[in-house]
C-alpha cells in the first residue's frame, strides 16, 4: 500500500490522505484494488462514497476519479474509486458482486480510516452509473443513496447515437458489441435499472446532459418516471448542451451537488 497526501485546490483547503492500490478482493485469481481519499481533519467518522468508472462495461479505470476523490474529502466525505470486473472476461452480474465486496471491505475497515459504516453511498459514471443503480436498487449492501451520472437505465433498447458510435468504431467496437459482451446471454430486462425500482429503494441523485450521445436523455427520463411512480426520493440535475460521464459543461457541479444532496439526507 502506498499513501500520499494531496492538497485540494487552494492551499487553505483541507488536505486529504489518499491511499492507493489497496486490494479489496481476489476473484478468479485476479486482485481487485481501490483508491481511497479520507478527510485529514474533522472528528469523523466520515461518510463514504464508493465510485465506479465508466467505459462500456469493458474499458476504463478507477483513475478517472483521481482528481475527484480529494475534492470529496475536502468536503468531509471519504471517497473510494474501485476496480471491478470487466467484460467479456467477467460479465453481468460479476461487477455487482465486486461492488458489494468493496462496500463490505470499507465497512470492515471503518475504524482504521475513521469511516461511518452506516453512511455509504454509491456513485457511478456511464456504465458505472448503470452498475450502481442495479447494486443500489437490489440494496444487499444497504447503501444510503445512489448517484447516477449519465447511466443507461434500460438495456432493452439502449444504444449509442452516431457521434458516439463513431468514437467506438475507432476502438474497433460498437455499442451492440459492448452490450452483448456485458450481458453474455442474460436477459436485458434483468439488467435494466428502470425495471428494478422498488418501494423503499435508496434516494437517487441523477446527473444527465440534455444532449448525451452515449446515453440518450430519454433513458434518464424513463428512470425518473419509475422513481416517481415508486415514490422514491430523487433529484435530477440536467446540464445544457452535449456531455457524458465526466466530460461536458457543468461537470464541476457534480461534487458540490452530490455533497449537498447527501448532507440533506441526514437532516
Amino acid at each position: 500500500m502506498r499513501t500520499v497526501i494531496l492538497l485540494c485546490g487552494a492551499a487553505l483547503q483541507a488536505a486529504a490522505a489518499v491511499h492507493v492500490e489497496m486490494p479489496y478482493r481476489t476473484v478468479d485469481g485476479m486482485e481487485l484494488k481501490l483508491d481511497l481519499a479520507v478527510p485529514d481533519d474533522g472528528p469523523g467518522p466520515h461518510p463514504v462514497i464508493v465510485c465506479l468508472h465508466g467505459g462500456g462495461w469493458s474499458m476504463g479505470s478507477k483513475g478517472s476519479f483521481r482528481k475527484y476523490l480529494p475534492q470529496f474529502a475536502a468536503k468531509g466525505y471519504a471517497a473510494a474509486a474501485i476496480q471491478y470486473a470487466l467484460a467479456p472476461a467477467r460479465p453481468f452480474p460479476a461487477p455487482i458482486a465486486d461492488t458489494y465486496a468493496a462496500v463490505a471491505y470499507l465497512r470492515a475497515n471503518a475504524k482504521r480510516w475513521n469511516l461511518d459504516p452506516t453512511r455509504v453511498s454509491l456513485l457511478g459514471t456511464s456504465a458505472g452509473a448503470h452498475l450502481v443503480l442495479l447494486a443500489g436498487f437490489d440494496n444487499k449492501a444497504n447503501v444510503e443513496a445512489i448517484i447516477d451520472v449519465s447511466g443507461p437505465a434500460d438495456l432493452r433498447d439502449w444504444h449509442m447515437l452516431p457521434p458516439a458510435e463513431k468514437g467506438l468504431a475507432a476502438l474497433g467496437t460498437n455499442s451492440a458489441t459492448l452490450l452483448s459482451q456485458f450481458l453474455a446471454g442474460a436477459n436485458p430486462a434483468d439488467a435494466s435499472p428502470v425495471l428494478q425500482v422498488r418501494s423503499g429503494a435508496p434516494p437517487v441523485l441523477l446527473f444527465h446532459w440534455k444532449d448525451d450521445q452515449a446515453v440518450e436523455a430519454a433513458q434518464a427520463q424513463r428512470l425518473l418516471a419509475a422513481l416517481e411512480k415508486a415514490s422514491i426520493k430523487h433529484e435530477a440535475v440536467w446540464f445544457e448542451g452535449r456531455g457524458h460521464a465526466l466530460s461536458g459543461k457543468g461537470v464541476e457541479e457534480i461534487v458540490p451537488r452530490t455533497v449537498a444532496f447527501l448532507n440533506a439526507l441526514k437532516k
